[in-house]
């Protein structure tokens, strides 16, 4: 069998501790017990470590070098190690993704995934459609790519591993991209603009907090399209100065700190969305957040719908894994369901006026299986199952 290193650079992405999440779900996803065909190594970002240094790993014919965050599944791993080994005659394979800067590389897939299986469905669906299909390139993205042993010997053993692509564009040596090896990437995971929830937002809303403004994009939509001061509260510094060339006022803290210190105006509107999942007690904040808020003023908040048919399935697997910028993200610590979240603002003295699904798609084998949960005696519909977002329109009487 096939002997494949994978070397992973591991760099900071993230802000917070989904880099950590996120490189617990790759090292998942390239899990097999009992195969020791495949060996990963971990190299840090400061680390020269180039072709030369191979060697200490021991005897190999395929080499993987993964480039930051990317997902990719043991079974990937292996079709693409074998086309490597078929496709001998170019430098590197290189397979397609969600975020690419080369549309050759660039794949959309039909359904989007929050979990490992469902991600594992989609991997599977793209290889049947294009098998082990090789398109000729002249310049990759360098995110991930496979290399043999006899290819690697084309360059001087003092190259580092990472710049083996600008490498090989200086020697103009042969790519391959393979269309039925998909992977995932993240793109700017900071840069949501939220229209989803600007159109909750009323038009005569003149004084607005943003909670969790990132950026700041959200706020800076809201002000071109109506007259309105923009307040946010954002606790990522790397955030900070974006966000603050596009807001009126940036308080910079955690939402729950800035509410006890007492940093808050009086507002017509508040948005919070995607934010109480990471909080350690959103029920006190959102009664606390009453008191900032106008006589009928509009609350819109959104959380992850924990009872979402993909982690269900999960969790008759045994596994609950969490993946980032995910209704599992590494860094959400409380879990909503539809009624359990209306019920917060319920508790807290609010009128709740509306309650919105949003959705993602589901895969057919998801469809299956709704269909067998909405069978069982239970309250739970067909829309909420599919749901991956719950959004709730409050206010405050």
């Amino acid at each position: 069998m096939l002997k494949t290193l994978i070397f992973i650079l591991k760099k900071r992405y993230f802000l917070d501790i989904e880099d950590d999440t996120a490189f617990r779900f790759c090292k998942r996803l390239l899990t097999c017990e009992n195969d020791s065909t495949l060996r990963l190594i971990e190299i840090s970002n400061n680390n020269r470590f180039t072709v030369k240094d191979i060697s200490a790993y021991g005897d190999f014919e395929v080499c993987l070098f993964i480039n930051g965050i990317v997902f990719i599944t043991y079974e990937s791993v292996k079709r693409l190690s074998e086309i490597a080994i078929r496709q001998d005659e170019v430098s590197f394979i290189v397979p397609v993704s969600n975020e690419s800067r080369l549309s050759a590389q660039k794949y959309a897939p039909q359904y989007l995934y929050q979990t490992i299986s469902v991600f594992k469905w989609i991997v599977d669906d793209i290889y049947k459609r294009f098998k082990d299909e090789i398109i000729e390139v002249d310049e990759i993205d360098n995110f991930c790519f496979v290399s043999t042993k006899h290819a690697l010997g084309n360059f001087s053993p003092d190259v580092p591993v990472f710049d083996l692509v600008m490498e090989a564009n200086r020697m103009g040596l042969r790519y391959g991209v393979a269309k039925g090896i998909y992977v995932h990437r993240y793109g700017n995971v900071y840069e949501s603009r939220r229209e989803d929830l600007i159109a909750y937002v009323p038009n005569d809303s003149k004084v607005i907090l943003d909670i969790g403004c990132a950026k700041g994009f959200l706020g800076e939509l809201l002000k071109r399209r109506q007259d309105c001061f923009v307040t946010g509260v954002e606790y990522s510094y790397g955030l900070i100065d974006d966000a603050k060339k596009r807001l009126d006022r940036v308080i910079v803290g955690d939402i729950e700190k800035v509410v006890k210190n007492n940093e808050l105006d009086v507002y017509d509107c508040i948005i919070c969305g995607d934010v109480l999942e990471h909080l350690n007690d959103p029920w006190s904040l959102v009664k606390s957040l009453k008191g900032y808020l106008k006589k009928s003023g509009i609350f819109i908040a959104s959380v992850p719908n924990v009872n979402n048919w993909a982690i269900i399935y999960e969790m008759l697997l045994g596994r609950w894994d969490y993946v980032p910028f995910s209704i599992l993200s590494g860094t959400h610590i409380r879990f909503f369901t539809r009624r359990t979240f209306i019920e917060m603002f319920i508790d807290a003295g609010y009128s709740v006026e509306n309650v919105f699904f949003q959705s993602i798609g589901v895969h057919p084998k998801g469809e299956e299986f709704i269909k067998k949960i909405s069978k069982l005696e239970t309250s739970v519909n067909k829309e909420e199952l599919q749901a991956s977002e719950i959004v709730v329109i409050a206010r405050n009487v």
